[in-house]
């Protein structure tokens, strides 16, 4: 290419205007904080027209890392941690220097990260614009006869004060701080002293609650259960009941999934031998339906093809569409290391359309498969 051809292709971006580079700020913005980040990065004209998220505190949803996930795989770094982008299937690696001298509880349905310091104080991150919000201290939610695990180098702490089914209320101001081991839930407010305690039942039936669209769900042997965060009475609820849906409190769990905006329960439980499912291990599959207060039984993820990976604490919902073809089936149920089914029978997989279950050679194969890297992190 000549020198002339290179002057007409070439183009001062960084000189583009504060205006057009404004409106592609705010787009990039309204799609992902990821890109919102690295828009920032390009130069300072660009930071100039575009938000700065510091400036706008940790309450602005705008900058919550929605699509991106936290990585359970431990890296070389200590405080480097991988992020995984739900929608595009992008991997990132983030230095979060605060895991130095603070201790993660869980993540968030925002994907912020709830930290905790010395054992007492309370913190959201914000992982991709490090944005730190403070919380009322633990001391103020846990009753006193657990402060000695606290206090005392315990070596259960962190699995007696993992904070799964955490997250923001719908007013986008109140956090929930739940610790499903201990089965309690705190409401708080940043610059709030304390916490509001609420204590929840679950039956044993339940694995992790869950935030869904700004509301707090768990499920008992009555239904799944709702959080009204009213301020002067919260309350839990039941919403859909559990009718006809016999759950063994020795055998079964049940469990809440968010299916890309799309409120599920998984029962899990064993069922009559088939041909394609020989070990009678079964997930059967329903969209909660909050407005009728019912539960629709499923056959499919959507039209679109999702697959999900299910843990006792978590799971995540996954486009096929981002990642390669034929590395995930559609419609199908992937089971976390943490069932012990997984390790006992090998059971890997469970495909919603026919019941049929799919087996694992090994327990962990070696390179990691996708499924595998996916199923380890839920």
């Amino acid at each position: 290419m000549d020198v002339s051809s290179s002057a007409v292709l070439w183009r001062d971006w960084s000189g583009l205007g504060d205006g057009p580079a404004g409106l592609i700020a705010d787009h990039v913005l309204a799609y992902d904080v990821g890109d919102c980040v690295r828009f920032r990065a390009v130069c300072r004209a660009w930071r100039r027209c575009s938000a700065d998220p510091r400036a706008h505190g940790g309450l602005d949803r705008r900058f919550h890392p929605w699509q991106w996930t936290m990585l359970r795989e431990v890296l070389v770094a200590p405080n480097r941690r991988s992020f995984l982008n739900t929608s595009t299937g992008q991997c990132i690696q983030v230095d979060i220097p605060e895991l130095h001298d603070h201790k993660l509880l869980a993540p968030t349905s925002e994907g912020l990260l709830v930290l905790i310091h010395d054992r007492k104080h309370i913190r959201l991150l914000n992982p991709l614009t490090r944005h730190l919000t403070e919380l009322p201290p633990i001391t103020t939610l846990v009753a006193r006869t657990y402060h000695r695990h606290l206090l005392e180098q315990n070596p259960n702490f962190m699995t007696c004060f993992a904070a799964w089914g955490s997250g923001f209320a719908d007013d986008s101001t109140t956090f929930l701080l739940c610790f499903s081991r201990l089965r309690m839930l705190g409401m708080a407010k940043p610059g709030d002293d304390q916490w509001t305690v609420l204590q929840y039942h679950s039956d044993g039936i339940t694995s992790a609650p869950l935030m869904f669209a700004g509301r707090f769900y768990c499920a008992t042997r009555d239904g799944v259960v709702v959080l009204d965060t009213d301020p002067d009475m919260p309350r839990l609820k039941v919403a859909p009941k559990l009718k006809g849906m016999c759950v063994s409190p020795i055998s079964d769990t049940v469990h809440l999934v968010n299916n890309h905006g799309e409120l599920l329960l998984v029962h899990r439980r064993k069922g009559p031998l088939t041909p394609g499912n020989k070990l009678g291990r079964r997930y059967d599959t329903y969209r909660v339906d909050l407005d009728t207060g019912t539960l629709v039984p499923l056959k499919s993820l959507g039209d679109a093809g999702r697959a999900i990976f299910m843990g006792m604490d978590c799971s995540l919902s996954v486009s096929l569409e981002v990642f390669p073809s034929g590395s995930i089936s559609a419609d199908t149920m992937y089971l976390s290391f943490d069932f012990s089914e997984r390790k006992l029978l090998k059971v890997g997989a469970y495909h919603l359309a026919d019941g049929s279950v799919e087996l694992r050679c090994s327990l962990v194969p070696r390179p990691h498969t996708l499924v595998d890297c996916l199923a380890l992190n839920c």
